[in-house]
């Protein structure tokens, strides 16, 4: 499953091939906007792993957490196209509904065994925004996308640490990924329409007419 707004984007690069007149970043290059869509590709199709001699429950928790690590770094990308930091996120999610995250992220880690595994191991400023979030102080998703990736990338985080329940993990981490991936995909669309519309408009040059499947 490409992005949305991924063919416009080509089309568009026929016109200008710098993106900056796209609205990317200054020093934002098509090679940087493709390995973003190529990550995000990566996240949307992924269909878990397989681990000889391990549960399903075991399996499906590892799936989980693997499922956040590409979906997160495909949100690194996104950041950088767009000249972005982690916080700014807040104000863009809102219109997401990312309360349903974070609702999730609470309501099935009623122990906080997860919670408390991670924030134990993040650096103090990430440990600020993580609280912020199990205290529904903010909706910022992103800020556990990245305790969760930094964690499991540095093999500090299993499928059963602190006792958490892998059925758990996965509904948390399949809700964070579902939402992240929607909000860039349309973020992404939401750019690439804006400037595409004008072009129609304005350009002296024919684009040719884009169909998604």
């Amino acid at each position: 499953m490409e992005l949305q707004g991924y063919a416009k984007f080509h089309q568009l690069l026929k016109l200008d091939p710098n993106p900056s007149s796209i609205g990317f970043g200054s020093k934002v290059r098509a090679g940087d906007i493709i390995r973003f869509a190529s990550r995000v590709r990566l996240a949307k199709n992924f269909k878990g792993i397989n681990l000889e001699g391990y549960s399903q429950e075991t399996n499906d928790g590892y799936n989980a957490f693997f499922l956040v690590f590409l979906t997160h770094s495909a949100l690194e990308r996104f950041l950088e196209i767009n000249s972005l930091e982690l916080d700014a996120l807040g104000s863009l999610m809102a219109p997401y509904n990312p309360e349903k995250v974070i609702q999730k992220f609470v309501e099935k880690d009623k122990k906080a065994l997860l919670y408390n595994f991670i924030y134990e191991r993040i650096n103090k400023k990430l440990k600020v925004k993580l609280s912020d979030c199990r205290n529904y102080n903010s909706t910022n998703v992103a800020y556990i996308s990245a305790s969760i990736r930094h964690i499991f990338a540095h093999g500090h985080l299993c499928a059963h640490s602190n006792g958490v329940n892998p059925k758990n993990v996965y509904s948390i981490c399949t809700s964070i990924s579902d939402f992240l991936l929607t909000f860039m995909d349309a973020e992404f669309a939401k750019k690439i329409d804006e400037h595409y519309s004008k072009e129609y408009t304005d350009s002296h040059v024919d684009l040719e007419p884009v169909y998604s499947e």
